[in-house]
């Protein structure tokens, strides 16, 4: 699906606002536009019985994190420290850069 976006980037720093993870903070580590998720670093952490394979020859359980619902973070802003939504303004020049709507500061692409 083509001209999805999200408020979110990779290397964004997000909190939970809602779900078992609520109030956690950590890192974008990746995120999926088609499907409107994102993995965030140390939320959602799911369990997987791995059988012995090249790549992991000793198997066992495997601990990793799984996509939440992109509606279910928001952006921490750098400036003020608090999740906040994220706006969008357009410098004279024609760029394009996210600010905070709290305390109105640009927010710095990761």
């Amino acid at each position: 699906m083509p001209g999805k976006s999200l408020h979110v980037r990779k290397g964004d720093r997000v909190e939970v606002i809602a779900g078992n993870y609520r109030g956690a903070r950590g890192q974008v580590l990746r995120a999926i536009p088609s499907r409107r998720r994102v993995v965030v670093d140390g939320v959602n952490m799911r369990k997987r019985h791995q059988r012995p394979s090249p790549q992991n020859p000793e198997g066992g359980i495997v601990t990793f994190e799984a996509p939440i619902d992109a509606s279910n973070v928001l952006l921490v802003c750098p400036h003020c420290d608090e999740a906040a939504r994220a706006g969008r303004r357009r410098d004279p020049d024609g760029t394009v850069e996210r600010i905070c709507k709290k305390c109105g500061e640009p927010i710095p692409t990761p």
